[in-house]
């Protein structure tokens, strides 16, 4: 039988892994909201699961942005409220398709993004840009939920702006889930970013008797197939660059299957040049 340890508490998945020790006086959960599970592996462990500080749905969002926005550069504001408009698309799409208000579990955090684009290094082929781009979007996390579709939507309007009538294949099946091909990318996305923030606590749960960590959504990671003898920094870096290097697959192949090979050896355009794009999009 597979030794494993959740990251999202099974019973709430509001929670997720926060703390491991093996010493349970260690925990303290004064101001949190927060659960406590007993493991007993190779070892006998605790794990403090945190609630990440927002419930209910979208509606429920602070819209008010305007301060936020004004403290960008033009070309930042530009393309954050592009990414905005994105996101309201997608929770409308799937709201509608579902029936359902979206649950959040955490706020907007449009700060971000200026940070994600000043890490976009402008220059290479379309698709390595559009990687990039879409890479960076997904790492800061900004959005409460959907941050990949948003994050390849503004991919698609990259290598629009490149190769103008370009779209992606479609990536959903007619039940609104991601086709099995694309579900690979994702899957493996959501297992870097749990990684990547994570080495410390995987590597002693590796060393207690833990082989898998199960996120939400059935999603597994086996532990002995990622490197956790990593600082926080250098695997902030490390992984940082390996979710790139798939985002950058996953973009390759998609402009491939719509028909749109040459992308991957176009040369792209620089941020200026995007920006002005999408003002004239609107």
């Amino acid at each position: 039988m597979t030794a494993q340890v959740y990251y999202h508490h099974p019973r709430d998945s509001h929670y997720s892994l926060a703390y491991v020790t093996q010493d349970r006086d260690a925990i303290t959960t004064s101001g949190q909201d927060a659960v406590i599970e007993k493991y007993d592996l190779d070892e006998e462990f605790f794990v403090l699961y945190t609630n990440r500080g927002a419930s209910g749905t979208v509606e429920d969002l602070d819209v008010e942005f305007e301060d936020v926005l004004d403290e960008m550069s033009p070309q930042n504001r530009t393309i954050t409220v592009r990414l905005l408009q994105i996101f309201e698309e997608i929770i409308e799409e799937t709201e509608l398709a579902e029936d359902a208000k979206l649950e959040i579990y955490k706020r907007i955090e449009l700060a971000r993004i200026p940070d994600a684009l000043e890490r976009v290094d402008w220059t290479g082929t379309a698709v390595d840009i559009a990687g990039q781009l879409m890479s960076t979007l997904i790492l800061k996390h900004a959005l409460p939920n959907a941050n990949h579709r948003t994050s390849i939507s503004m991919a698609q309007w990259y290598l629009e702006s490149i190769q103008t009538g370009f779209s992606f294949p479609s990536f959903a099946t007619e039940e609104y889930d991601w086709k099995a091909w694309v579900n690979e990318y994702i899957t493996e996305s959501k297992r870097l970013l749990t990684v990547r923030r994570n080495t410390t606590a995987f590597s002693l749960l590796a060393e207690w008797g833990c082989d898998v960590v199960k996120r939400k959504n059935g999603i597994e990671i086996v532990l002995a197939e990622y490197d956790l003898d990593l600082t926080r920094s250098e695997a902030y870096a490390y992984y940082g660059d390996a979710h790139t290097e798939l985002c950058t697959d996953f973009l390759s192949e998609s402009v491939t299957r719509a028909g749109y090979d040459e992308l991957r050896n176009i040369e792209g355009i620089g941020q200026a040049e995007f920006v002005s794009f999408l003002d004239e999009a609107k």
